[in-house]
């Protein structure tokens, strides 16, 4: 029975002093209850939790961090790059190592390789013997932040030969084509002279018909006669010239002693036949 009271005493007490954290702390109460949800996957409700006690405590590393580590979970990048940079310059070491940590891990999901690794470094400067930090908690953050680092440092040399050989193969695909389509235009060029044989012979023929027929019609225009004298040129038109008085007259007189000439000539036959000794023997 003593025992029991003895209990039901340290219940009640554990059970007041929760009531008053609550009541002097409401900050750590909605922290607390936001880390709950976050554990069971409801980011939703640990957002708004961690936001109610930020309106309590805007300065908390720890909530900055908390809301930051959410807006991971959800795929906001932005939003928990814009809360882990709140926070990078924490007085509590601890914290801020692991927030150069997730800063590395969210550069790395944005594609910023390099800035990744800039903040894993200093995530394991920051958790090195000479921070003076010790425990398994920094000791884990050490080692993650060393083989995300490693493996970034990898996956960039990857990228890089499988950039080179891309490049690599772009340009054998390019010297390929170029030399398919030079051997192309050879071929076409060989089938072309192959027609070609052809299409000469043709064209060679036509041009020494074309000149025979030439040679032809020249020779036949030379051996055509001359035309008469006193033929006109059929390109020049017949002209009727008209007749001089003087002209006639000449031709008059002419004919007129042509006539008498005649004339004159058949008197002196007549008188010669008369003279003409005729034989009868």
């Amino acid at each position: 029975m003593i025992i029991f009271s003895t209990k039901l005493r340290i219940f009640i007490i554990s059970l007041a002093c929760l009531f008053l954290i609550g009541w002097i702390d409401p900050a750590a109460d909605k922290n607390e209850e936001g880390r709950q949800h976050y554990d069971e996957g409801e980011y939703g409700e640990a957002i708004s939790k961690f936001t109610d006690a930020q309106l309590h405590l805007p300065e908390s590393d720890s909530l900055n961090f908390n809301i930051a580590n959410t807006h991971y979970k959800i795929g906001k990048l932005p939003e928990a790059e814009k809360s882990y940079k709140d926070i990078l310059d924490s007085r509590d070491v601890t914290l801020k190592a692991k927030a150069n940590y997730n800063m590395g891990n969210t550069m790395y999901k944005q594609g910023k390789f390099n800035e990744a690794l800039d903040f894993y470094k200093k995530a394991i400067k920051l958790t090195g013997k000479e921070s003076g930090v010790n425990g398994d908690e920094i000791k884990g953050v050490r080692e993650d932040a060393k083989y995300n680092y490693e493996f970034v440092q990898k996956k960039m040399e990857e990228m890089k030969k499988e950039q080179q050989e891309r490049e690599e193969k772009e340009e054998q695909e390019k010297q390929e084509k170029q030399e398919q389509e030079k051997q192309d235009d050879q071929k076409q060029g060989e089938e072309q002279e192959e027609k070609n044989p052809d299409q000469q012979e043709q064209q060679q023929q036509e041009k020494e018909q074309e000149e025979q027929d030439k040679g032809n019609k020249g020779k036949q225009e030379k051996e055509l006669p001359p035309p008469p004298e006193n033929e006109k040129s059929p390109s020049q038109p017949y002209e009727k010239k008209e007749m001089t008085k003087e002209e006639a007259e000449r031709i008059l007189d002419a004919l007129r002693q042509s006539e008498r000439s005649a004339r004159d000539m058949q008197e002196k036959e007549e008188e010669s036949a008369q003279f003409m000794i005729e034989k009868d023997w």
